[in-house]
């Protein structure tokens, strides 16, 4: 007979979870530490999750889709182009490693030792990718909202896992002249006055 799985288990073990990934990084969280705080078998979280990085996805992926909500606010909020692109940088590359440096950091540690056969738990990548284009398009002028692209997103994200691994070792950059070097390349000589 199949076990019911029941939403406030997984919800605790996720949150538990959570705890350990952000306190501890992904290698040295252990599943036995994560079901221990969750008050449950270790079996018990496999049954819900077929593996520690599925169980990082399950804490990582609404975690993100949150901070890049809060970019959309941001931008939203801002009132020029410029300012609106920069609020989005700064918030993603600066802002969010700082939130949780542990959780942003163990999706890097994870990745980073996955086995390439298996490929990726969740298309988590390419659902971010999709939002910043989104996030962009609403900032950016209509002359410019090509730069709006999934591809954009992805460059923009691939240089926030950078920016998260650097954090943790200290090495900080100049984050709002970055910005203003991305506002520059979305919106072009036109939008800049040029």
């Amino acid at each position: 007979m199949a076990q019911v799985l029941k939403p406030a288990v997984r919800r605790l073990i996720v949150e538990k979870a959570g705890a350990v990934f952000s306190s501890q990084g992904y290698h040295a969280a252990t599943v036995s530490a994560i079901a221990a705080r969750a008050g449950v078998a270790v079996g018990t979280v496999y049954t819900y999750f077929p593996s520690k990085l599925h169980l990082l996805y399950a804490v990582y992926s609404p975690w993100l889709m949150e901070r890049l909500d809060e970019l959309a606010a941001r931008a939203d909020a801002a009132k020029t182009p410029r300012a609106k692109i920069k609020a989005i940088v700064v918030g993603l590359w600066r802002d969010t490693p700082t939130q949780n440096p542990g959780l942003a950091n163990s999706l890097m540690e994870a990745l980073a030792t996955a086995d390439p056969a298996k490929g990726k738990v969740e298309p988590l990548l390419v659902k971010s990718e999709k939002r910043l284009a989104a996030i962009l398009a609403k900032a950016l002028p209509r002359s410019r909202r090509r730069f709006a692209d999934a591809l954009v997103g992805n460059l923009l994200l691939m240089a926030y896992d950078g920016y998260v691994i650097n954090r943790r070792l200290g090495d900080l950059r100049d984050y709002a002249k970055l910005a203003d070097i991305v506002a520059d390349l979305l919106l072009g000589r036109a939008e800049n006055g040029g």
